[in-house]
Formats: structure tokens, sequence, C-alpha cells
């Protein structure tokens, strides 16, 4: 039997509003999707567990499943499709559907658990979700490069890969955690990648520095974006910035930022569409990405009246005939 902590109906769903279950040996946690991401922290930290996610920390877990909410860290433990093992949640005919479960492999037919990712509630209401959950690390490091990608390309293929990296007009900051061994390893071999500098900080303190650094500036007559691009394009899309805030994913070719006025954003719109990728403007948690690919519509609108034949879920990002 594993050591639990728990809070939990015998009926369905998995736990009540508000409810969690813990399992310390077999490192997975059942949520409601209504507790928050610092509820959730909080009682993981009771068994040294952590769910690294990148994300507002008031924020619900379900809301963060539907937007898809993902940040640096997805480069060492993978976004919400990689951490996820099972969900429940509700149809638009108001029918409770359990997908997935507690174990890695325990998917056969569709994964319905990754397909409500990033759904912003078009498909079903997310009512608890079954996650896999790390160790709680000691603590964190942050070794800073000169601004330069091919830095973190020549690190990702060796042992000093980091968990995080994120990269500014001025520098580029690559972030590791763990525990206490495991930071005094990086602090010596990161010598041999010839860093700026290398500093020791709490798990906290990291992770305040990167919120803030992937949190766009938000300014009057500016309007936030989130671009997308090839990896290897993302120079290109970064030397039409020009005097544009921004911080850059480099690993994912994700750019943040805010750029001034319509004009701008249509010149960014089709730069970042000739290096064959996309920028969406405005809040994330409300503005979804619309296809205009008339098959890829089709199949959507087909899923939509399969989950939601009554439309009593959010819409399409789309007006349907």
């Amino acid at each position: 039997m594993s050591e639990s902590v728990t809070q939990r109906s015998a009926r369905d769903p998995l736990v009540p509003p508000g409810g969690y279950e813990l399992l310390a040996r077999d490192m997975t946690a059942i949520f409601s999707a209504d507790c928050t991401l610092r509820f959730a922290q909080d009682k993981l930290a009771e068994l040294n567990q952590w769910l690294p996610v990148d994300g507002d920390p008031d924020a619900t877990l379900g809301s963060l499943i539907d937007t898809n909410s993902t940040g640096p860290l997805r480069l060492g433990f993978g976004g919400w499709r990689d951490l996820l093992l099972g969900e429940q949640f509700t149809n638009g005919k108001g029918e409770l559907i359990t997908a997935g479960g507690r174990t890695v492999k325990n998917v056969a037919g569709y994964d319905l658990t990754k397909f409500m990712v990033g759904g912003f509630g078009i498909f079903g209401r997310v009512l608890t979700l079954t996650t896999r959950t790390y160790r709680k690390p000691d603590g964190a490091l942050l070794a800073r490069h000169a601004p330069n990608r091919a830095i973190l390309a020549s690190l990702l293929a060796t042992p000093l890969r980091p968990q995080w990296s994120l990269l500014t007009r001025h520098e580029l900051l690559c972030g590791y955690l763990g525990d206490e061994t495991t930071l005094t390893w990086y602090e010596s071999n990161l010598r041999s990648a010839n860093p700026l500098d290398v500093a020791r900080c709490s798990l906290g303190e990291d992770i305040e520095r990167r919120a803030q650094l992937w949190r766009a500036p938000r300014r009057a007559g500016h309007s936030v974006f989130r671009a997308s691009v090839p990896p290897a394009k993302l120079q290109n899309f970064m030397d039409s910035l020009g005097d544009i805030a921004w911080t850059a994913d480099a690993a994912f070719g994700i750019v943040v930022g805010s750029a001034p006025t319509d004009t701008t954003a249509t010149s960014l719109r089709a730069t970042a569409l000739d290096l064959g990728g996309s920028v969406r403007f405005g809040s994330d948690a409300t503005n979804l990405d619309v296809s205009t690919n008339p098959a890829e519509r089709q199949i959507i609108q087909r899923l939509k009246s399969a989950f939601d034949s009554d439309d009593k879920l959010n819409p399409l990002p789309w007006q349907t005939s």
C-alpha cells in the first residue's frame, strides 16, 4: 500500500470539488480541476513532491489544462500532455467520461487525456486530473551566457542540458534544478561551458524569476503577443522585432513580447507566416489560434458535434453554418 494523503468521496468523480489524493511511492497525484496550482504545490510539498508546471499560481489546474499553459520548464519535464496520466470530464450532455489512469502505459485506442489539453472547454469540462509528480528540488542553479542560441544547442546534447532556458536581447539564461548532489555536480561541470556566471538560488526564487521573464510587458497602446516559429528560423524572427521587447524560449521557437500599433502587428504576422510560424495577440487565456484550413475545421466541427451536440459548452472560435 502506497503512503498517501487523501481527501476523496466514494462517488464519482474520483475526488470532490477542492479534493485531492497524493501517492508518495507512485509519484502521482489526483486533483479536482478547481484546485489552484498554489494549492496543489502546497499539498505536494507535504510529501516532498512537486508539479513542474509554469503558470499563474492562483489559476485553477483545469484552466491551465484548458489553455495548455506551458512555459520554459517543459524543456526538462514536458508539458501538460506529458505530465497528465488521466482525466475525468463531462461532455455537453453532462455525461462523465473517464480517460487514462494512474500508470504511464494506460491507453488503448484514442488518448482522450491528451486530446482535452488546450481545448478551451470546447469539447468538455475537466473535473479531475491525474498527473505524475517529481521529487521537490532542493534548490536551483542559474547559469548566464552570452545571448547566443548556438550555446543552448550545444548544451542540449550533453549532460549539461538545462531544465529550462530563456533568451533575451542581453543574455541566455539556463536553469538547473535538483537535489544538493545534482546541483553541486552542475556547479562544478558548468565551467566547461564558459558561462558569464553561475549562481545558486532557492526553488521559489527560480520560479519567480522565470515567471517575470516569461510575462510579456503590458503597455498602453501595445498588444501582447506570443509567436511560434521553427527554432531554426528563430533568429530571423527576432531580427524582425527591432526595438520591441521580447523573451524567447529558444529550444521551442516561442517568443513573447508586446508590440505597438496595428501596423506592427500586421508586419509580425506576415513575418511569422513567411518563416512557417504564427503569432497570436491578446490574452493567452482567452484567444485561440483560429485554423483557416477547411479540412482541419471540418474535423474539429465533427468532434465538437460528437462531444457537444447541444452546444452547451464553449463555442468554436469561428462561425459555423
